[in-house]
């Protein structure tokens, strides 16, 4: 088994339908088999061998898509770098992975040429783009060496695919191990469950994160149909693009969504060609989902998973979507919601939400202790999300286990009090962190994001608040910012925020 065969069947049977769309770009199935082997048959003439890590430091362009499946074409463990990283966390990756080469963009080589003498493992940089220096070979000139009838040694399925480095939000960023069993079968049972041969899915989530790569690329790709490639989200220009391209679907993360909702002309756009679009990483406020529905007319499926889950565990068709909750467990997963016991609780009881199966990784490189806190001896991921499940199997996110404010004992989930404020008028975003309080240990604080022009007060928020939630849940103070850090993702970044009001 190779991830990189899950194309086979569609460039065989519709070797000239387009599979990705980057731009003014079409790569047909047929092309994208041919570069993905070309880019195997090349890296291994370069040295590198089966086994050896290859580090893809590239934002979402089609070259990341080729590069990935031609290193697991190789026979080699890819090493996806989120594009948005800066040195520091660059090089603990790199040195983490003991990575032997790197594939990089012109914009980002000014990172990696500063890190690379603290990484003795690093023996080849590839460059994508002209290298005007001509100090390092090209990607183009890895395709130059590689030949289309090269035939790779098989893989087994449980050997390592790639390797996906955690947000770090909650600490230095840990590296999971999926292996090709993994990442087939989270690709092909999500198309399964959501694509046909004839989508076109665009993935405005970026595909240096396993959902926008797996889920929506590669599971689009499973079925023969085409991806839409999107290097950076900007609302207005992809409207533009949706009016353009067309697409079926639509795939992205709430802020995304936000946004959208924002654009003045929204009603007067075009982009009745999406039937459905879907949505992760973070939980999207049911008020949100409502609006998407009313105002952009679309349906909504929603999907749940860590990178530890490959990285879907969760979902469920935009026919059988129940407001609020991300689906029921996927193909053979199993999902439980456990107390601080480990016992499993009845539906409607909240508690730490577990998944098992398929889709199930083989834990932290590096890290068999950090692995052992998560991944139990029964195969169960414990993934530190609480939640609760309905009586049909139908599992309901509340909020991060790590994330949760104990305000003098009464637990306050900073999601549920968000999507609360998110109706107010003058709000574009926010973010509520746990802040210390002499008297009740924690309480709540407001990071908003005002729409633009728009001014209020701490007492202007909170009188807003008192009437739509519990005394101790509404915010003690706000700081008004002119952005909500956010990962590549749109996971909000808390922690940046928290350790700030902590001290830490």
């Amino acid at each position: 088994m190779n991830v990189s065969h899950i194309i086979k069947r569609h460039v065989a049977n519709t070797p000239d339908k387009t599979a990705i769309i980057f731009g003014e770009r079409r790569i047909s199935y047929s092309q994208l088999d041919v570069l993905i082997t070309r880019t195997a048959d090349g890296l291994l003439k370069t040295g590198l061998q089966r086994g050896d890590v290859l580090s893809l430091f590239l934002p979402s362009l089609p070259e990341l898509i080729i590069s990935y499946l031609g290193t697991a074409r190789a026979g080699l463990t890819v090493n996806v770098v989120n594009a948005m990283l800066r040195e520091q966390e660059v090089a603990y990756i790199l040195k983490d992975c003991q990575t032997r080469a790197v594939i990089v963009d012109k914009a980002r080589l000014p990172i990696i040429e500063a890190v690379k003498q603290e990484l003795e493992s690093l023996e080849m940089v590839f460059v994508h783009g002209d290298d005007e220096d001509g100090k390092y070979p090209g990607l183009e000139s890895v395709l130059d060496q590689g030949s289309e009838k090269f035939e790779p040694e098989g893989t087994k399925g449980s050997d390592i695919c790639h390797l996906m480095y955690t947000s770090g939000t909650t600490g230095w960023p840990k590296g999971v191990m999926a292996t090709h069993l993994n990442v087939w079968h989270n690709a092909t049972e999500f198309g399964k469950v959501h694509f046909k041969p004839d989508d076109i899915t665009m993935v405005a989530t970026p595909i240096f994160h396993c959902w926008g790569l797996i889920n929506g690329s590669f599971g689009t790709l499973s079925r023969g149909g085409t991806v839409i490639t999107v290097e950076r989200f900007y609302p207005e220009e992809t409207l533009g693009e949706i009016e353009r391209l067309r697409p079926t679907v639509f795939q992205g993360v709430p802020p995304m969504y936000n946004l959208f909702l924002r654009q003045s002309d929204i009603a007067e756009r075009d982009i009745s060609s999406v039937i459905f679009c879907l949505s992760a990483a973070t939980k999207m406020p049911e008020n949100l989902i409502r609006q998407i529905e009313d105002k952009l007319k679309w349906r909504y499926a929603e999907a749940w998973g860590l990178t530890e889950s490959s990285c879907v565990g969760t979902t469920a068709p935009y026919t059988q979507t129940r407001i609020g909750s991300c689906g029921k467990g996927m193909d053979d997963a199993e999902i439980k919601v456990v107390d601080d016991e480990g016992n499993t609780l009845p539906p409607h009881e909240q508690g730490e939400l577990c998944v098992k199966g398929t889709c199930v990784t083989n834990g932290y490189l590096n890290k068999p202790d950090a692995t052992a806190e998560v991944f139990d001896s029964e195969g169960w991921f414990h993934a530190g999300d609480i939640a609760y499940m309905d009586e049909d199997g139908y599992a309901y996110i509340v909020d991060r286990k790590k994330d949760m404010i104990n305000v003098g004992g009464e637990k306050v989930f900073p999601s549920e009090v968000e999507d609360m404020m998110l109706v107010h008028p003058k709000i574009r975003d926010l973010v509520i962190v746990g802040i210390p309080d002499e008297l009740k240990g924690e309480a709540p604080k407001a990071f908003i994001h005002l729409n633009e022009g728009e001014t209020a007060t701490l007492e202007e928020i909170r009188e807003f608040c008192k009437s739509r939630m519990a005394p101790y849940k509404v915010p003690v103070a706000v700081k008004f910012v002119e952005e909500v850090p956010r990962s590549a993702a749109g996971k909000a970044l808390r922690r940046l925020l928290r350790d700030k009001e902590w001290g830490s």
